[in-house]
């Protein structure tokens, strides 16, 4: 054997041998990540439950349900985090007539839902201050999938909905809007992805949004929030009602950064605007308008946003409120 060939065989030994080494640390690596993703948590969630006290609620295993109505967790106690650990909270047998929600809560503070792959859903993730506006929710690292309705859905102060991914929602029978995401209330909304929102197809008519931030309908409302980095596409529209890309109602709230894009040409906005909305750096593509917005809002745009300042895609709405 030449030597040449001694150390081809050699290399070969050394990177079998590291490649087994390399397997070996990925695979107590991950089994160290299983084992302390459940070091928290108080109790698990292995059928439909109410969560009845604070703490973190975990699952363990897949989730499989057919309800039709009320809620797959349903979280009745301030300061809860459910954990899904990436497992799937999965209704997809409760059919496309589903009433029923993913991970509810209602009048609740600190709610937090992460590491979730809801789906078949009306609303995936439903978390709502109630009449006392309470706040403080985290919404992050979620796959939510197939919701017939509405993906998430966030009220409360000083809440955010982060790198979350909302997939192919709508297409409830007879439902004859869809949204990826909606917010109210000081909720900031940062890298998400919202891709496909559609109707119901047998219907004549029917509206699609992909980011709905509106403070309680007002655009008197001072704000304060932000929405940027996010990435919203594959909207359909069908009839005259116009598809929203994001649509934001209120004051002091900061759009910038985001992707909103179709393939080919759709009849709606990229972004709506009503109040005071400062807009910067925003990538939009192949909507009948790029842009339309209050005159407050256009008046603070920055000269980077060509495609909404432009005078053949902007529109100047009334300060009537929406």
């Amino acid at each position: 054997m030449s030597r040449t060939d001694a150390n081809v065989k050699r290399a070969h030994r050394y990177l079998a041998i590291v490649a087994l080494a390399l397997a070996a640390l990925a695979a107590a690596a991950s089994s160290a990540r299983a084992a302390s993703s459940y070091d928290n948590c108080v109790g698990y969630i292995d059928a439909p439950n109410f969560i009845p006290k604070p703490g973190t609620w975990c699952l363990r295993q897949n989730l499989v349900t057919s309800i039709t109505s009320g809620a797959a967790i349903w979280i009745n106690a301030d300061h809860v985090t459910i954990d899904c650990n990436g497992f799937v909270l999965d209704n997809s047998p409760g059919g496309p007539r589903t009433g029923a929600t993913g991970v509810a809560s209602y009048g609740y503070s600190g709610i937090t839902v992460r590491n979730c792959a809801i789906q078949g859903f009306a609303n995936g993730i439903s978390v709502i201050g109630g009449t006392s506006a309470n706040g403080g929710h985290v919404i992050e690292n979620n796959r939510v999938r197939q919701s017939r309705v509405n993906g998430i859905s966030v009220e409360g102060y000083g809440s955010v909905i982060r790198d979350n991914i909302v997939a192919n929602t709508g297409g409830g029978p007879g439902v004859s809007a869809a949204l990826g995401i909606f917010a109210s209330g000081r909720v900031d909304v940062v890298d998400n992805v919202i891709d496909g929102v559609f109707g119901d197809n047998s219907l004549a008519d029917f509206q699609t949004f992909g980011i709905y931030y509106a403070e309680s309908g007002s655009v008197n409302a001072v704000v304060g929030a932000k929405i940027e980095r996010n990435r919203v596409r594959n909207l359909t529209q069908k009839g005259n009602s116009p598809s929203e890309g994001i649509e934001v109602v209120g004051h002091g709230i900061l759009v910038r950064d985001n992707l909103i894009g179709q393939g080919s040409a759709i009849v709606g906005d990229g972004l709506l605007c009503f109040g005071d909305v400062r807009v910067r750096d925003n990538i939009i593509k192949n909507y009948g308008r790029a842009c339309a917005a209050s005159a407050a809002t256009m008046a603070g745009m920055s000269r980077t946003d060509a495609s909404c300042r432009s005078r053949q895609l902007q529109k100047l709405l009334g300060a009537e409120s929406r």
